[in-house]
């Protein structure tokens, strides 16, 4: 795989290391869709299991990706969803349906491996899903996922503990496995399904998007002390994680 730095320092994009994280920083955000996009262009192969996050922050990547239609990975995965029927309004799914990258894949006949299967339940879901993550992975030579962080330093599905709510996904009953689900109806969270923190660490590279002054507080908090249970996104903290981990963002950590 190309290395991260070695690309950053082609385009001469100023960047620099913060807890061993490769942090690239951009003026706004539509400059770091760029630079995510011309990343994956160089790294990704139909040798890579791409894999794709929800949220409002990577859908103009995908939007540019379906229009200029030029990646080509082997297959393409889903980082996390939000557990109902498949296109339901606030899946993922259909977010990715809208950008036009589905219709993309499959003109070039990429296969893509949504999470949610209909008339399935939420632990069955993730039960499926978790291996057919294992299965991508020893198939395709190299993965890559494009995540984001929320407001709460959440990434992926991985919701930090709270009063009155505590992550099954932090249990170490569930060590082992690399998609679970939970359910948080008294918050926006709702009902999720998505990798979990060991899923994540099999994979190859984690491109991080991280734009807008309501993410400031989340990032600053993430490179301080504290644990991952409180502030999920310290896992990209991790010394075997922040060796393969890119963070896009137009604020200063």
């Amino acid at each position: 795989m190309i290395t991260i730095t070695s690309i950053l320092s082609r385009y001469t994009i100023p960047h620099h290391l913060n807890e061993g994280i490769t942090v690239a920083n951009v003026a706004e955000a539509p400059a770091g869709v760029d630079l995510a996009k011309r990343l994956l262009y160089e790294i990704v192969n139909p040798t890579t299991a791409l894999y794709l996050s929800g949220g409002k922050t990577p859908k103009a990547l995908y939007e540019q990706l379906a229009q200029e239609e030029q990646i080509k990975p082997g297959a393409v995965g889903m980082v996390d969803e939000r557990f109902g029927k498949k296109f339901h309004g606030n899946s993922n799914e259909k977010m990715l349906r809208e950008s036009g990258l589905l219709r993309y894949l499959e003109i070039l006949d990429i296969p893509f491996y949504p999470i949610l299967q209909n008339e399935q339940s939420r632990a069955k879901t993730a039960e499926i899903y978790d291996e057919k993550i294992r299965h991508l992975n020893a198939t395709f030579h190299e993965s890559v996922a494009i995540l984001g962080i929320g407001v709460d330093g959440h990434t992926s599905s991985v919701a930090p503990n709270r009063s009155g709510f505590t992550n099954p996904m932090f249990d170490p009953a569930q060590s082992h496995l690399f998609v679970s689900e939970f359910n948080d109806p008294k918050s926006f969270y709702g009902a999720r399904v998505g990798m979990t923190f060991l899923g994540l660490s099999m994979l190859d590279l984690l491109v991080v998007l991280v734009f807008g002054d309501d993410k400031k507080d989340a990032l600053e908090a993430m490179f301080s002390d504290g644990s991952e249970e409180e502030l999920p996104a310290r896992f990209f903290k991790r010394q075997e994680i922040a060796t393969k981990t890119l963070f896009i963002t137009d604020q200063n950590v």
